[in-house]
């Protein structure tokens, strides 16, 4: 019968198996032919194929006569966003608003149409109303809470969970994504209270002892987090990244040894969690053993080669050792990938002070204020390197054009070149830019 066909139909299309669609539309329409479901079917059917135009203008046709039939607008929505029409597919889906009960999909994927065009404020707002729709649908706090996330608009997310909590209180999930952004706000405290009524709704929510976790580990708690993260095995399979996390919470705690413990049973389930093998690395630094942290930093740069930080820490450790070639090589390549990595900048200039010749270091830093020119660190160690070169006139002329910048800053260049407190140039300048 009519309704069989369209379940299958629907299934094939929903499954992007068009080409069964097309035998099942053509087998519906020789034996119902005068039901119109089949039609705007087929007209997905093409859109499914490619062949946009001629399922607009079969839809159109079919509006015609049937203009209170909110499946042929939703159908000229999907083509439109097939077509990157992102705006007509909002129109196309607003219309049908007015000719269905259903409102709750299309609001939500009015919603999704505004974050293809990125106006994610209109997204926030559909997505609204489709909540309020039916407040039970639930997987659409996921989507609500990315959408506020990507906009950076933690405190309006707080008063909405906040608000939908107050109607909703046994929702575990609003009450999950509470916890989220007060702790992206750094307020750990209210997401583990927010947390705590998760487990107290879903005692098994895993990630929710997890986030507990994290919290106590931004107040410094670390045996609190320990005892958290391990909570989550009592529901979930052990994994690398949780027991990376009680590795560091050891190693905030100096107990060098359990983090070992952890950060091996991490590399155990995967040996190529990067994190794990940092962990590992920054262990054998604070034991000194340099030559062990070298070989697990050059595991997870291996491992994760776009990370910059890990190729960063890596180098710091070369430059200690006095492998500067190695150093220079490392954050090089690290300038390459992100030019305003200033630490980098400055460090590849450290590398060529050690035979006392101070052009390389000045043409280094020179290199480094063509994009980074409002770097008033920059500017101090520009500074810097013109003193040591001898050419203290033109290093005062850029002390004081850092101190304009950043007079706090200048504690860096003391830090490089104590002398200078001795002299009364110096002073001057100091007392001048407090002062201001």
């Amino acid at each position: 019968d009519v309704y069989d066909f369209e379940t299958r139909i629907d299934f094939y299309l929903d499954g992007n198996k068009i080409d069964e669609a097309g035998i099942a539309i053509n087998i519906a329409m020789e034996q119902h032919p005068s039901a119109t479901g089949f039609s705007v079917r087929y007209a997905r059917y093409l859109g499914g194929k490619r062949e946009y135009y001629e399922a607009l203008e079969l839809l159109n046709n079919i509006e015609l006569i049937e203009m209170a039939n909110a499946d042929v607008y939703v159908c000229k929505a999907e083509i439109y966003s097939l077509m990157n029409k992102h705006e007509m597919a909002i129109e196309e889906y607003k219309k049908a608003l007015e000719f269905t009960e259903n409102k709750e999909d299309l609001l939500s994927s009015i919603a999704f149409e505004y974050e293809n065009k990125g106006d994610y404020l209109n997204a926030i707002k559909y997505l609204k109303i489709a909540i309020d729709e039916n407040p039970e649908t639930e997987h659409l706090l996921h989507e609500l809470s990315f959408f506020y996330e990507i906009t950076s608009k933690e405190e309006d997310a707080i008063e909405y969970f906040n608000h939908y909590v107050d109607k909703n209180p046994y929702s575990k999930l609003a009450w999950f994504n509470l916890g989220v952004f007060y702790n992206s706000m750094e307020l750990y405290e209210k997401a583990i209270e927010s947390y705590e009524f998760v487990i107290a709704i879903d005692e098994a929510f895993a990630s929710a002892y997890f986030n507990i976790g994290n919290s106590y580990s931004g107040l410094k708690h670390y045996k609190k987090a320990v005892k958290y993260y391990k909570e989550t095995f009592n529901y979930e399979e052990e994994d690398a990244l949780t027991h990376t996390y009680i590795g560091e919470s050891y190693e905030n705690l100096e107990d060098m040894q359990n983090a070992l413990i952890h950060y091996n049973i991490a590399l155990n389930i995967d040996s190529n969690s990067a994190e794990a093998w940092v962990g590992l690395a920054r262990v054998a630094v604070a034991e000194a053993d340099d030559i062990k942290a070298i070989n697990f930093y050059k595991r997870a740069v291996e491992i994760n080669p776009h990370n910059v930080d890990l190729a960063y820490d890596l180098a710091i450790v070369y430059m200690r050792n006095n492998n500067l070639e190695e150093a220079i090589v490392l954050f090089e390549n690290i300038i390459d990938q992100d030019e305003n990595y200033i630490d980098a900048w400055i460090n590849l200039s450290v590398c060529y002070t050690s035979e006392n010749n101070f052009e390389k270091p000045i043409e280094v830093i020179e290199k480094a204020l063509e994009s980074n020119d409002e770097s008033a660190s920059l500017w101090y160690r520009l500074a810097a390197y013109l003193y040591k070169n001898g050419k203290v006139q033109q290093a005062y002329y850029y002390i004081e054009k850092a101190m304009k910048m950043d007079f706090d800053l200048h504690i860096e260049l003391l830090d490089y070149l104590p002398e200078l407190i001795s002299e009364s140039r110096f002073t001057d300048l100091v007392y001048t830019y407090k002062n201001s």
